[in-house]
């Protein structure tokens, strides 16, 4: 019995067996021979497609090789609207699409300048056309498109016309009445957009195909990149759904390693239009990115790789049947993407960190500020940048994550992208004093143990204070206080920043004098820094004419002091200090350390700092100029001695308090060099409204304790192979 059923068994398998190879003969013979004809054409009908691979970026990483800047692998989508079949299938495609999108909260790319919901209307305020500077009208990327679609009476209004941008005396002649409704129901027409669609999905769909098409009618020349930074969830709903001619494709994007230094470190982002021919001169891809501001772009040329150019072979169904990289027509070697340099900065990313939390602090602290400043930490001998803050700030990680973060960065009314050490112009007040003592020893018009009397008001002798007429400027305690600081010398005149002393050192001088030492030492000009600069101006009868006022001999006071028409950026005012402290060497200033190979095994370029002017200064001016200083620090009759006399390190430095106007708090100013023996570091602090630069004397001394402290110290010795201050 038992035989039998095993004899069974082996007939049903082995009938098994022959159904299977049966059914896979059959399977193979219909492929080879039926088909054979159709299968041979679908594999001979590829289409060769380029593909420009970009290069992974550089990084930028701080003076200690702490990383600022780096890449973060992911996904973009790109789409091939040429392999999608016929309006009906490519709508149904992108529509799935858009959908999977929606599912996964991910936005992708659409400036169609029209709202997403009914009822639709502009969001723009030009959304057709536009007033160019020279008063001619030009068609926006809406605009040229319409013009270009070959849309015909029927789908757009009458009013709609191209003679239109050539006649127009405004830009009301140009689409008058065309609403944006209108715009749409002609481009959902013009698409053979399904009437089962609904408006919201519509919109959707034309914002796709709107950028499709801008880019197939050459209106924009740049790839559509459909979406970036795309999650593993998207893509595998993307496999599942086969879409045709939507591609995924390995990219890199930017990655912030701190929320520091948002005002230097930039972004990057797509070529814009009005630089397309210079880029296109160094032989730029137009799609790619590119530095748009900050160290992105100021370093460009060292941090963009050489692109790598791919050759695709697809199928008719938009599938890629095999890839390889293009070979140079002069090497012949495989055209593979090369990585960009990396960009070692004059940063301290921690000192970085801790000035802004000072500055932060600081204005938070103080009463009836504008809630505004800036600190510059500078290298005395070369120049370098070690930290720069401006406040308030922004999270470079957040802010261009969505057009709301954005937007609310960009509408708060303090300006939050506003880089207040390079970009707004501040009177230096009575920081502006060493430079006129200096200046006053250079030219043998006074020496350090001379003293003037402070009266009160300024007294000179009759045939001297002619140019003044009447006027008798008082100092600042007397105006207070009704005190005055006696007989002064000039270390006890820096130290009680004297009005009356500088008042006669600038009466001696003259205005010409003063703006000659001024641009000695690079005040009113631009320090060099890679990134953009204000320029400033110093008082004096030039700047005076350019700003349409008057010049009087009593300005001449005014600026003796700091005052008048002086306006400066941080930037400047802590360079002037740090020429004047090393001796007379200026350098440019400047963030660029050492740039690296992309393995950081070799040193490609090593920034050497050379003076771009050497000042001829006394060494024993310079000291009593230093002693001053001291005194500002360190003497106990000082109003700000208590917050530097007990530092880590010995300090000079000079408070200023400039005015803005009448009913307004005074800007508060401050400068500080450390040590005192052998100078390292300058600071320069401004805070918008802070009164009194005495204010500021603490947040300085802290700075300089975290930066001499064992703290930071300890914190910048790295592992093997760091570098080390």
């Amino acid at each position: 019995m038992e035989g039998k059923q095993f004899h069974i068994r082996t007939i049903v398998v082995a009938l098994l067996l022959f159904v299977l190879l049966a059914a896979f003969i059959g399977n193979l013979y219909h492929l080879q021979v039926v088909k054979v004809d159709e299968y041979r054409a679908a594999s001979a009908m590829k289409i060769s497609n380029t593909v420009t691979v970009e290069a992974a970026r550089g990084e930028l990483v701080d003076r200690y090789g702490r990383s600022l800047v780096s890449n973060r692998a992911t996904y973009e989508i790109t789409l091939n609207s040429s392999v999608m079949g016929a309006e009906a299938q490519r709508n149904a495609n992108l529509l799935d699409l858009i959908h999977i999108c929606q599912a996964n909260g991910l936005e992708w790319e659409d400036t169609l300048p029209i709202s997403k919901e009914a009822p639709f209307t502009y969001t723009s305020e030009t959304p057709l056309a536009y007033t160019t500077s020279e008063g001619k009208v030009a068609f926006t990327y809406l605009g040229a498109l319409l013009d270009a679609l070959p849309l015909g009476e029927k789908i757009l209004p009458d009013r709609w016309r191209t003679e239109d941008l050539e006649a127009a005396a405004s830009l009301e002649a140009l689409g008058e009445g065309l609403t944006a409704q209108e715009v749409i129901d002609g481009l959902r027409q013009y698409f053979l957009i399904d009437e089962s669609v609904s408006d919201a999905d519509a919109r959707a769909l034309i914002g796709v195909l709107y950028e499709l098409n801008l880019r197939s009618r050459d209106v924009k020349r740049t790839e559509y990149i459909f979406a970036q930074d795309v999650d593993i969830d998207v893509i595998s709903a993307i496999k599942e759904h086969s879409l045709t001619g939507v591609n995924i494709s390995a990219t890199t994007v930017r990655q912030y390693n701190t929320t520091s230094a948002a005002h230097l470190l930039g972004r990057v982002g797509a070529i814009q239009a009005a630089n397309q021919d210079a880029y296109k001169a160094k032989g730029y891809n137009m799609n790619e990115k590119v530095g748009i501001d900050g160290l992105e772009y100021a370093f460009e040329d060292y941090l963009r790789g050489k692109s790598g150019t791919l050759i695709q072979e697809m199928s008719t169904s938009g599938k890629v049947v095999s890839e390889s990289w293009k070979l140079d027509s002069e090497t012949g070697e495989p055209m593979e993407p090369e990585p960009g340099y990396n960009v070692m900065t004059t940063l301290d990313l921690r000192l970085q960190e801790k000035v802004e939390q000072v500055l932060a602090d600081t204005i938070e602290g103080l009463a009836n500020t504008k809630e505004k400043g800036a600190v510059v930490v500078q290298s005395v001998n070369d120049g370098g940048i070690l930290a720069m803050a401006s406040y308030p700030t922004y999270d470079l990680t957040k802010v261009y994550s969505s057009n709301e973060a954005y937007n609310e960065v960009a509408n708060n009314p303090l300006k939050p992208f506003t880089n207040r050490a390079t970009r707004e112009l501040y009177s230096p007040g009575s920081t502006f004093k060493p430079l006129v003592a200096i200046a006053a020893l250079q030219e043998g018009l006074t020496t350090p143990t001379e003293k003037i009397e402070d009266t009160g008001s300024l007294q000179l002798p009759e045939e001297e204070h002619y140019p003044y007429g009447d006027s008798h400027p008082q100092c600042w305690i007397y105006r207070q206080y009704r005190g005055t600081h006696g007989w002064e010398n000039m270390a006890d005149a820096l130290r009680d920043s004297c009005n009356i002393y500088f008042f006669t050192l600038g009466h001696r001088l003259g205005i010409e004098k003063i703006d000659e030492y001024a641009a000695m030492f690079g005040l009113g000009q631009k320090t060099g820094l890679e990134l953009g600069e204000e320029e400033g101006y110093v008082a004096g009868p030039e700047t005076s004419k350019m700003l349409g006022q008057e010049w009087y001999g009593g300005n001449l006071l005014n600026a003796a002091i700091g005052q008048d028409n002086t306006n400066i950026t941080m930037i400047q005012l802590s360079n002037y200090i740090a020429t004047l402290i090393n001796g007379g060497s200026r350098y440019e200033t400047h963030l660029l350390k050492t740039v690296k190979s992309s393995d950081y095994s070799e040193t490609v370029y090593e920034y050497e700092a050379q003076p771009v002017e050497q000042l001829d200064l006394n060494p024993a001016w310079v000291e009593a100029v230093k002693e001053g200083m001291w005194k500002v620090a360190n003497d106990e009759e000082s109003t700000v001695d208590q917050y530097l006399s007990n530092l880590a390190v010995e300090v000079g430095a000079k408070t200023g308090s400039a005015q803005v106007s009448a009913d307004e708090n005074a800007n508060a100013v401050f400068v500080l060099f450390a040590p005192y023996d052998d100078p390292e570091i300058v600071i320069s602090m401004v805070v918008e409204g802070g009164a009194s630069g005495a204010n500021l004397a603490s947040a300085a001394g802290e700075i300089v304790n975290y930066y001499f402290g064992s703290e930071h110290t300890m914190e910048s010795v790295g592992t093997e192979n760091t570098l080390i201050r």
